[in-house]
């Protein structure tokens, strides 16, 4: 008898919403004004008992109604269990996330977070008045084939931020796609790929939005990411979007990264976006 190969599975996971809950996880009060809040811990030492090889985050409750809420969120360890706290993402753009129960904003990232260390969110806001957003976080661990399981080790931020914002980027109108724009190129190796895009606007439309990330040139571009699909609610100015769990692309240090949207009817303006890409 031929056997097939084993499931790779995780066998230990910790999160921060175990409980059933409209408000779950960790409330983290953004900074104003374009300033960074303080960080905020999401799991202690004693949480993270075993090696972290992947981290799902849910963004959620950041919205208000008329207003332009962006927000760039910062995940940080403490690798002696403490709360010093050192990036190993930055500047992920999450603005306007809509409520859990839409499902709000959702990222993936297969990156390695060493036993026993404390994690911790911060979010830099653009708006007067903080608000707060609700990071639900669940970290996996004790996979069955580790040696068959890529991880990451460090990550670096494609897109130059403006204050609160990522690069402008305007969508096509009704299912056309706009143009492409550069996001900039990557300094290390890297081979995994989360796109963070938000609208610096008060006033959206119901709308969905279809986002592609693309490596390429003036000339030719090969898709990485596509149809990233962002909703944006006609009221409470809210945005909810999927986390895009097959963005692997290994690409060398050097390479262009592109994007451009779609609209499903007249775009609003205000788009803006940075990928956070996974190396190492």
């Amino acid at each position: 008898m031929i056997r097939g190969p084993a499931v790779n599975q995780f066998n230990w996971l910790y999160s921060n919403a175990d409980a059933p809950s409209t408000t779950p996880g960790t409330a983290v009060t953004p900074g104003t004004s374009n300033a960074e809040g303080s960080w905020v811990q999401i799991a202690s030492a004693a949480n993270i008992a075993n090696r972290v090889y992947a981290l799902a985050l849910n963004l959620n409750a950041g919205n208000s109604t008329g207003v332009a809420k962006n927000h760039l969120l910062d995940i940080g360890i403490d690798q002696a269990g403490g709360t010093s706290y050192t990036a190993v993402f930055q500047n992920l753009p999450i603005g306007q996330s809509g409520p859990f129960t839409e499902g709000a904003r959702s990222f993936y990232f297969p990156l390695e977070i060493p036993a026993g260390a404390s994690v911790a969110a911060r979010i830099q806001g653009s708006d007067a008045t903080a608000g707060s957003v609700r990071v639900v976080a669940k970290f996996y661990g004790k996979p069955s084939r580790p040696d068959l399981l890529r991880v990451g080790r460090y990550t670096e931020t494609v897109g130059t931020i403006t204050n609160s914002l990522g690069v402008s980027v305007t969508p096509g109108n009704s299912g056309a796609e706009g143009s492409w724009v550069s996001l900039g190129t990557l300094a290390q190796r890297c081979w995994f790929y989360q796109l963070g895009v938000q609208c610096n606007n008060g006033t959206v439309t119901a709308m969905v939005y279809h986002f592609d990330l693309a490596v390429g040139d003036g000339t030719n571009k090969n898709i990485i990411i596509p149809n990233h699909c962002v909703y944006v609610r006609g009221t409470a100015e809210a945005a909810n979007n999927f986390a895009d769990t097959l963005a692997y692309r290994d690409l060398p240090a050097g390479a262009e990264l592109f994007l451009r949207g779609s609209a499903s009817g007249t775009a609003v303006s205000g788009w803006n976006a940075a990928v956070i890409a996974v190396g190492g």
